[in-house]
């Protein structure tokens, strides 16, 4: 019997057959991805609504747990649904939910509902571009499902086929160059990675399977390495990765993760990808594809390699801190909207990098509630870029001067969306970025060397700074005579401003539903945290 969770991949996987194979004009396929994504949105909604408070889970029931047949602590992973007819192999089919997996799964179904409803007049192809985001969000999902790592690495992979073919056939003049870009990347990153997997399978499973779950045999089960991963910090005393073992293994994992995040150096594919790719493509990437990459690092870097996140915590420091200061610059710099978006996600992931890297309980719920935020606030700007090319055929920040007066409601959403993204307080990037500083200058890791936290901080000032030249460059002024005749906002592209706007505000002064989900999962898979 296919359980609930099962059905989050399942609906999506379906539509997208569906679409291709009986949507046969502009007007079926639309209205079949969207009645589909729909019905995603409904299931996904009712799980979050159900780890918000579980008072609410009408649909699903209240969350529960399935603890491992060994005493001990254990990892709370809700809703579990396991199928173990491949176990003499090592390979399970696993799927569970926890706070972490969550908020980016409702985020998913969000993000997918209205990138479909924003390209609402899309006439090249609809069964095949509307096709392939049912299927991007199929494979979305799965990644933050999956519980075994053959399952993983099946939809991790999957992820790159649609976002590929939509920016190789429905992008810009240099599509095909920014489409194999992107794959060679994240496949190269996907393949180091996958040696981790394996290492673990061959030189530590069968050990850890045991003093888990009692039967010694090589797994690919993540809950054994999770469950054994925090019995292991706990001092619960039992057999599980050395130091030794832990550092290369990290070290593979973290570099597939920040390719796909992703952080200097290995970002270059980004800008490039973006600018090439079709609106709801770029929503969909900068929204979820690249959280990814952070929920690998909390789910397995620390979930899984707690030893190794300890002594190799500087690195992601590094690589967070350099990724938000240089991110910050290379904007002051950019003449094309849809770049400066880009490289300012490139800045904003490394305060995810900065939050995990405080290995502190405030800073690491920082870091993840960034990738949530950070998803909604990105989807906004890159649905403006896409709604200024439209309406005036270009995206070069030079050209554009006066908007506030010929798109008034362009300008609202894009003061909006800035100034959320610099982090306003009252709106919600506000907090993630407030916690993981504060998490940051906490962390015993940094003491007695406190005043290096003024490097991160020091993106802060120049974000606000390349955000407010582009708003004065853009809104205000007089328009020229070629921008006389651009339209407002289609009425399509306002309810997923409306949606996303109100999100922002509604995050932003109410924090606290999101932070309890993430809460409970650090309190579950992390106590070793230190600091607040």
């Amino acid at each position: 019997m296919v359980g609930v969770l099962s059905l989050l991949w399942l609906i999506p996987f379906v539509g997208s057959l569906i679409v291709w194979g009986i949507g046969t004009s502009q007007r079926a396929a639309k209205f079949i991805a969207l009645g589909f994504s729909l019905v995603e949105m409904v299931l996904a909604t009712s799980l979050l609504l159900a780890f918000i408070n579980p008072g609410w889970a009408f649909v699903l029931g209240a969350p529960t747990t399935t603890p491992p047949p060994t005493p001990g602590p254990f990892v709370p992973l809700f809703y579990l649904e396991r199928f173990g007819g491949w176990k003499d192999y090592g390979f399970n089919y696993i799927v569970g939910e926890d706070g972490l997996s969550v908020p980016l799964i409702w985020l998913t179904a969000l993000l997918t509902t209205l990138a479909i409803v924003f390209h609402w007049d899309e006439e090249q192809r609809p069964r095949a571009f509307f096709g392939l985001f049912m299927f991007l969000e199929m494979a979305l999902v799965g990644v933050f499902q999956a519980l075994d790592f053959i399952l993983f690495a099946v939809f991790w992979e999957l992820v790159l086929l649609p976002m590929f073919f939509l920016i190789g056939i429905w992008g810009g003049p240099n599509r095909r160059y920014a489409a194999l870009k992107f794959l060679i990347f994240t496949h190269v990153g996907f393949v180091i990675m996958l040696l981790s997997m394996f290492t673990l399978y061959w030189t530590a499973s069968a050990s850890v399977n045991a003093a888990v779950y009692g039967v010694n045999a090589p797994t690919l089960d993540m809950t054994a390495f999770l469950h054994g991963a925090l019995r292991h910090a706990t001092g619960s005393g039992i057999v599980y990765l050395t130091l030794g073992a832990q550092i290369p293994i990290f070290a593979a994992f973290l570099f597939g993760f920040i390719v796909k995040l992703p952080s200097v150096p290995f970002h270059t594919w980004l800008p490039d990808a973006h600018v090439e790719a079709p609106t709801g493509g770029s929503v969909l990437l900068a929204g979820v594809l690249l959280k990814m990459g952070g929920y690998g690092i909390f789910r397995i870097n620390l979930g899984m390699l707690p030893d190794a996140a300890r002594s190799l915590w500087w690195v992601l420091a590094i690589l967070g801190t350099v990724s938000m200061v240089y991110a910050a610059f290379v904007c002051l710099a950019q003449t094309d909207l849809k770049r400066l978006i880009a490289y300012s996600s490139v800045g904003h992931m490394g305060f995810v990098l900065l939050g995990a890297s405080s290995l502190t309980v405030i800073g690491v719920q920082g870091g993840i509630f960034q990738l949530f935020n950070h998803g909604i606030i990105t989807a906004i700007l890159f649905m403006l870029a896409g709604s200024v090319k439209h309406s005036t055929g270009t995206r070069d920040i030079p050209e554009l001067q006066g908007l506030a007066r010929v798109m008034p409601q362009f300008s609202l959403i894009l003061a909006i969306g800035f100034f959320a993204s610099l982090g306003l307080p009252g709106l919600n990037s506000f907090w993630s970025e407030f916690m993981v500083f504060v998490g940051a200058y906490g962390s015993p890791n940094l003491d007695p060397n406190r005043r290096l936290i003024l490097i991160p901080l020091l993106s802060i000032v120049v974000t606000a700074a390349y955000y407010l030249y582009t708003m004065q460059r853009i809104l205000f002024g007089d328009p020229p005579e070629k921008l006389a005749k651009a339209h407002d906002l289609l009425p399509w592209e306002r309810i997923s401003y409306a949606v996303l706007v109100a999100l922002v505000f509604l995050v932003g002064l109410f924090p606290l539903p999101f932070l309890g989900m993430i809460n409970a999962y650090t309190s579950g898979s992390f106590p070793w945290l230190g600091g607040l």
